[in-house]
């Protein structure tokens, strides 16, 4: 055992707050160093202080590109290969890794499920030259990930969401075990206090009524995966019909060449998406237009959790979605919010249905999502009950 049990060390290229998979350690980091804990890290790039955090850094060439992430997992388990050939004593006491980039870790956070998502994406079709060139990493990843979970070195698996905790149980060997750390959340930004406060500025800003209904949905890519297109047909299926007029869809996340080309495929799906559709891109203050709107429609075809419904759902919206995993994390339907069909006629129906009914119905509610303390809080007790545990 390391002669300084209070160790961890944190691998993952992008150690960065815009990272949906580090920024909940980040949150956790003074947290960990006020209950004495040593931290490392094995990265690309890291927004952590230097004088709190002990880095590795493995640069890589910026025409790596997609390619990037391959390149960090290679140079990492073969630098871990080095130090166990040279008998290097081992770096942590615990090796915390994301799922699929090092071997050698003891504990693994699992953000992701590429063995699923392989499947989705062929089932719901590949979009353009770019999902064709990038599906082999999709391939690779499968192969990394059961490695991982394989892997004579893992203890302890974190999953994001219980969904995914029953799928990593189904794979990985005996003596792996299992948990669920949810998401965290920034309460000081997701709250109904923002929420009151912005809602008037940002709708008049945007130029919504008070009549209007706004329904918000929001991403920074994978459009098609996070049911983009599904929730344009269902919506265009409800105007068609007549009803609804004063409906409106706020889109929020994207380049401008992204939401170029959104626009110039919607011309034949919704000629007349000018009418009722807003672009507004990507934002740094996004909870200002949840703010101005009064729900959230998420019908993504496949998460693992879905921290863009936790941190609605923070603000009091009502969260419309689809069973996708990690969405019982978020999601009392009736309560907080409506499951939804992945069929568009049915979905279309539903939503009629939401619109139609006393929004006030739906209150508050985040789930088994976490503040940020509480992901701290979380994240220092599985910690302290591994390092009392002996490895071998």
């Amino acid at each position: 055992m390391n002669s300084c049990p209070r160790t961890v060390l944190w691998i993952d290229a992008h150690l960065e707050y815009r990272s949906p998979t580090m920024r909940h350690l980040l949150y956790a980091l003074p947290r960990l160093r006020a209950e004495g804990w040593e931290i490392k890290a094995w990265c690309l790039r890291s927004d952590a202080p230097r004088e709190d955090v002990a880095h590795t850094f493995f640069r890589a060439p910026r025409w790596l590109g997609p390619f990037e992430l391959l390149y960090f997992t290679l140079a990492v388990n073969l630098y871990g290969l080095w130090l166990w050939l040279c008998r290097t004593p081992r770096p942590a006491t615990i090796i915390h890794a994301t799922c699929g980039t090092y071997l050698g870790a003891t504990v693994t956070s699992v953000h992701f499920l590429n063995c699923i998502w392989a499947r989705t994406q062929l089932r719901i079709g590949l979009s353009g030259w770019r999902d064709v060139v990038r599906y082999p990493l999709v391939l690779i990843g499968v192969s990394a990930e059961r490695l991982q979970w394989w892997s004579p070195s893992l203890r302890l698996a974190l999953a994001v969401s219980d969904s995914v905790a029953d799928e990593v149980r189904t794979r990985a060997c005996s003596w792996v075990k299992v948990e669920t750390l949810p998401n965290s959340y920034d309460e000081t930004r997701f709250n109904i206090t923002v929420r009151n406060r912005q809602r008037t500025i940002f709708r008049h800003q945007l130029g919504f009524g008070e009549r209007d209904i706004v329904l918000v949905f929001a991403s920074y890519g994978h459009y098609k995966r996070k049911g983009f297109w599904l929730a344009v047909t269902a919506l265009s299926k409800l105007r068609a019909a007549g009803r609804n007029k004063n409906l409106h869809f706020l889109v929020v996340g994207g380049t401008p060449e992204m939401i170029s080309t959104l626009q110039s495929d919607l011309e034949s799906v919704a000629p007349d998406w000018s009418d009722w559709m807003t672009f507004v891109g990507n934002q740094a203050a996004v909870e200002n237009y949840f703010a101005a709107s009064d729900a959230l429609i998420f019908p993504s075809y496949f998460e693992t959790y879905g921290l863009v419904a936790l941190e609605a759902a923070a603000m009091g919206l009502p969260v419309l979605l689809t069973p996708f995993h990690g969405s019982e994390m978020t999601l009392s339907d009736g309560v907080n919010g409506k499951l939804l069909s992945y069929d568009p006629e049915v979905m279309s129906r539903q939503i009629e249905e939401f619109l139609a009914e006393d929004r006030n119905k739906y209150r508050q509610s985040v789930g088994r999502g976490l503040t940020k303390d509480g992901y701290a809080t979380a994240l220092v007790a599985i910690y302290g009950r591994f390092v009392a545990a002996p490895l071998e």
